[in-house]
């Protein structure tokens, strides 16, 4: 069997919970984003009636709405993005451990199929990686749709221009849902692949010993996230924890997928 039908199949499989948390985070972001919007244009009216000018006149008065003024001020609809994110890390670690537990059928036949083991592995990271890219596609369409959306509820005269761009180059909030910088999309990407690898161990130890397995694998993980969380804590500067977490995804990278590659091969059995 090729590699890309490995895929296929793994994309294939959560097409289906993708496309609804998808509609979910599009539909709630849209929503939360146009009340957001309808309580600043309401303010804008009340306070234009209090003033004793028209709407027009005051509207001259008042600063331009920018994403910064709408949704940092509120930061509702990137909360409600976060849990969607969430919702997929624990979506993707639920697939991955619950088709190695047990009798599977699915991985009885990927296990007795020719050819390298680590296929499973990496066609796995694949989809994993899919589900990460394709959220990061669907928070950039949210903000293109609320640049629409926002011109539909808010007088023309107020609101900003290159409501995207400048949203993503000056807020504070939006790093915590996606990367603003090829840099910090390429270390996403590193870091997404080590928690993968990480679990991987965990699911294959626990596939090839049981008990002393599932025990192996809660120490490993445990002691990388212990790791980490103390490196965040030391006073470094900036440059100097960006070397520092680098360093650590990278050197946890090549330790839990060689350890991988080593259980699928030696391992784990059918």
């Amino acid at each position: 069997m090729k590699f890309l039908t490995f895929v296929e199949i793994d994309l294939r499989k959560i097409f289906p919970f993708l496309l609804g948390m998808y509609v979910i985070a599009i539909v709630g972001f849209q929503g939360i984003f146009a009340k957001l919007a309808s309580n600043i244009n309401g303010k804008i009216v009340q306070s234009a009636a209090e003033s004793g000018t028209t709407l027009d006149e005051y509207l001259k008065t008042i600063d331009k709405m920018s994403f910064l003024s709408i949704i940092d001020s509120n930061p509702l609809p990137l909360v409600m993005l976060i849990f969607v994110g969430l919702a997929l890390i624990l979506f993707g670690f639920y697939l991955w451990y619950k088709e190695w537990f047990g009798a599977s059928k699915r991985i009885y036949t990927l296990l007795s199929i020719k050819g390298s083991r680590f296929r499973i592995f990496t066609s796995k990271l694949v989809a994993f990686l899919f589900i990460f890219v394709t959220f990061y596609g669907i928070v950039l369409l949210n903000l293109f749709l609320s640049s629409f959306l926002v011109k539909f509820i808010l007088p023309d005269q107020i609101i900003a221009s290159d409501l995207v761009q400048n949203y993503i180059l000056h807020s504070q909030l939006l790093p915590f849902v996606i990367p603003v910088s090829g840099g910090s999309l390429l270390f996403n990407i590193a870091f997404l692949i080590m928690m993968f690898s990480i679990l991987s161990v965990f699911v294959l130890w626990d596939r090839s010993k049981r008990i002393w397995g599932m025990i192996g694998g809660f120490i490993f993980m445990g002691s990388t996230v212990a790791v980490f969380f103390y490196l965040n804590t030391l006073d470094l500067y900036t440059s100097e924890k960006t070397i520092v977490n680098w360093a650590f995804t990278l050197c946890v990278l090549a330790i839990s997928t060689s350890f991988s590659h080593y259980l699928l091969k030696k391992k784990v059995s059918i």
